[in-house]
């Protein structure tokens, strides 16, 4: 009888034209096997029985993953800050000054008086004018009328954004004598009281003959006071 295993060789060799030969006895020095019934060329051909095919085995899915635990936190500070801090410090603001400077112009020369008060008290600002003509006649000059004092006043605006310090107002304010002494064509500058020539910048004023008075409510309650400020104008003139 023919096993499968023949029958699947000859569907193998009969496309082919080969044909399938099987011994009818025994070979000289082979193995001795089961006797085969020859398979005609030509003869139909079983067809294999089809095994029933294997389920795959079933993967079973990896354990799951558990994480390590962690150490409970020990502290309840909020963590350090990552904001980067810029390595620029902002500048410091200058603390605002404010102050007020009356001048007038007489006898060549422009006066300067601090008004921290207020307006100029109108004894004072006579005296100062009286001095300034005592000067232009002694300096052989004519009477010169009386001009209206003009006045600074420090800050200049309210705009806190921008510098109001010490630095600030002296930069504004011998700027500002600057040019009364271009403009009114002045030669010699008089400031009356400590606080006149407080926010001066010297170094700027180096060209410039500066004399320096006690201030007017000082003459007017110590008259003999103007002696000694007399005498200080009178260095003008050399």
């Amino acid at each position: 009888m023919a096993t499968q295993r023949d029958l699947h060789k000859l569907a193998c060799l009969e496309p082919l034209g080969l044909q399938l030969l099987v011994a009818h006895r025994t070979l000289p020095g082979a193995a001795p096997s089961p006797p085969r019934v020859p398979v005609m060329r030509g003869s139909p051909v079983a067809a294999a029985p089809q095994q029933p095919a294997e389920r795959p085995a079933r993967i079973a899915p990896p354990p799951p993953v558990i994480p390590a635990a962690r150490p409970l936190a020990t502290s309840l500070s909020p963590p350090p800050s990552t904001a980067v801090r810029s390595d620029t410090a902002k500048p410091a603001v200058a603390p605002a000054v404010t102050f007020s400077i009356v001048s007038i112009v007489a006898g060549g020369c422009l006066w300067l008086h601090s008004a921290d008060g207020g307006d100029l008290p109108a004894d004072e600002l006579q005296l100062m004018r009286a001095m300034g003509f005592a000067r232009a006649v002694r300096a052989g000059g004519r009477r010169e009328g009386a001009l209206p004092p003009t006045r600074f006043d420090w800050p200049m605006h309210t705009n806190r954004q921008l510098d109001l310090g010490e630095e600030a107002a002296a930069a504004a304010l011998t700027g500002f004598v600057l040019r009364q002494l271009r403009d009114r064509d002045c030669h010699g500058l008089v400031l009356l009281g400590e606080r006149a020539g407080q926010y001066l910048l010297q170094p700027e004023l180096d060209g410039v003959r500066t004399v320096r008075l006690p201030a007017c409510a000082e003459m007017i309650a110590a008259p003999a006071l103007k002696r000694d400020a007399w005498l200080a104008l009178l260095a003008l003139e050399h």
